[in-house]
């Protein structure tokens, strides 16, 4: 073998030491930078088992149904309130409409009174007014009589003082004619007076045709007020949104009612999730806490993932060869600590993870040492990372074999040359 080929073999072996040094103290930083995740991660995982535990999640599944029935509840009540105001709007609706047709019909039952009393009135003046008719009648007729018997006495009374002039004859005579002066003024003043009562039965008499009138017209408009507007249907409707509201009043204290109850189911729903959690953090906390002392120093603890359950193998005490594709369970059994690795026993699944502020989660867990031969496997590199290393490597390789082919080529050609 030449110098050269030496060389450039020292060369390739130098650079390839470099490289898995480096590559050395990158599975270190990986190594601890994967521990800091997975220590992190033991965390969530303890609040992941809390919220996936069954009690809580059937604490949770009440409190999830104890919501729906108040929302349920709270919308019973929207809605028995919207059906109580549509319900008291027709009840005013329908007490304006009795109330307008009550007014109406009772200003008509009015106006007929009015006339039935004018009518009344009118036919009591007029029978007044016959009345006195009859009595002047009978006044004038007393009067005419008693001038008709003053007139023939005068004519006597005459008739004996043509006959003799005497003063018997001449008083006599001045005597009856006085008196039939008095009786017809009698009779003037009588006739008079029958007169005027015939006036006054005149009147009278119209009174009552008037009031014959409206009494016939008010009669009239009280019998269309009465069918066109009518109180018989709105004091049904009335009574009848009536019994609605009541009803619907009813309704709305039975919803509030409900309400109330939710409530109440509710804040008990919520009190039981608050406990039931509390008891599952401080029975898995007290169980992560609880030392490892069953397991043998060599037991090395193996976490799976896919199925959520933690599995030992015996390990020898001797170290163990690094794997050629480190996996995830080895990095996190590794990296985990004991107490840790014990409570992740529940299978993982995607729901969120709700971290609490109880003391059981902000007590530190307690991490133990792991065997040497644990700590010396292989941890997951960062994405991306093997890969770009593994090429610069494979890159070196490529480089240094086409320098060694080129070289031996070239010592070839001057071989031959020689």
């Amino acid at each position: 073998m030449s110098k050269a080929l030496k060389i450039v073999m020292g060369i390739t072996m130098l650079t390839g030491g470099i490289m898995a040094q480096k590559m050395t103290v990158h599975a270190a930083e990986s190594n601890t930078r994967t521990g800091q995740a997975v220590r992190m991660n033991g965390t969530v995982s303890l609040a992941s088992q809390v919220e996936n535990n069954p009690a809580v999640k059937a604490a949770h599944y009440q409190v999830t149904q104890a919501v729906q029935a108040l929302t349920m509840a709270t919308t019973a009540v929207k809605t028995a309130m919207s059906d109580l105001q549509a319900a008291q709007t027709t009840l005013d609706a329908a007490n304006k409409t009795l109330a307008k047709n009550q007014k109406i019909q009772t200003h008509m039952g009015v106006l007929k009174q009015a006339a039935t009393d004018r009518h009344v009135k009118a036919t009591k003046a007029l029978d007044e007014q016959l009345a006195t008719k009859k009595t002047s009648q009978t006044a004038v007729t007393t009067a005419q009589a008693a001038v008709t018997k003053s007139q023939a006495a005068v004519q006597v009374a005459q008739s004996n003082f043509d006959k003799d002039n005497s003063a018997a004859n001449k008083v006599t005579l001045q005597t009856t004619q006085a008196k039939l002066k008095t009786v017809q003024e009698t009779l003037t003043a009588a006739q008079a007076n029958l007169d005027k009562t015939n006036e006054h039965v005149m009147m009278a008499e119209e009174e009552l045709a008037n009031a014959k009138i409206e009494v016939s017209g008010t009669s009239r408009d009280f019998q269309m007020a009465q069918r066109d507007y009518d109180i018989v249907q709105p004091q049904a409707a009335v009574n009848q949104a009536k019994a609605a509201v009541t009803a619907k009043l009813q309704r709305v204290a039975g919803t509030q009612d409900q309400v109330v109850t939710a409530q109440r189911e509710l804040s008990q729903a919520q009190a039981g999730l608050t406990t039931v959690r509390a008891r599952t953090l401080a029975t898995l906390t007290a169980a992560a806490e609880k030392p490892m002392t069953e397991k043998p120093v060599g037991e090395r603890p193996v976490v799976s993932h896919s199925t959520g359950t933690s599995t030992s193998t015996n390990q020898s005490a001797a170290p163990q060869a690094t794997p050629d594709k480190p996996t995830l369970n080895q990095s996190s059994s590794a990296s985990v600590p004991t107490a840790q690795r014990v409570v992740t026993t529940q299978p993982r699944q995607a729901t969120t993870v709700l971290r609490t502020t109880s003391p059981a989660m902000a007590k530190p867990v307690t991490q133990q040492t792991v065997p040497t031969t644990a700590t010396k496997t292989a941890t997951l590199p960062q994405t991306g990372e093997q890969t770009n290393r593994v090429l610069t490597v494979l890159g070196f390789v490529l480089l240094a074999a086409t320098s060694l082919f080129g070289f031996s080529k070239q010592q070839r050609r001057h071989k031959t040359t020689d």
